[in-house]
């Protein structure tokens, strides 16, 4: 399964910005009316609280922007 999200990840970064911004609208969409909404809005505020709780305490390893990109260059090859 990891394959085919890499695979579809690759293909959407190719296409053209305003092609994917109307696909991540269509999936934010879908998500606001599934019925697990309310428990997905939790857990990315408690994933929220628990980062900033790690910055704050001096836990959080960060990387550099230009590293982090160069990162996802490499892993999706962008054309």
């Amino acid at each position: 399964m990891q394959q085919n999200i890499e695979k579809l990840t690759t293909e959407l970064i190719r296409l053209p910005k305003r092609d994917r911004l109307e696909i991540v609208r269509f999936l934010l969409f879908i998500d606001s009316k599934s019925s697990d909404s309310d428990d997905i809005d939790s857990i990315w505020d408690k994933e929220i609280t628990d980062r900033i709780r790690a910055v704050d305490e001096g836990t959080a390893i960060g990387i550099d922007y230009d590293k982090a990109m160069q990162k996802i260059e490499k892993r999706f090859v962008l054309c």
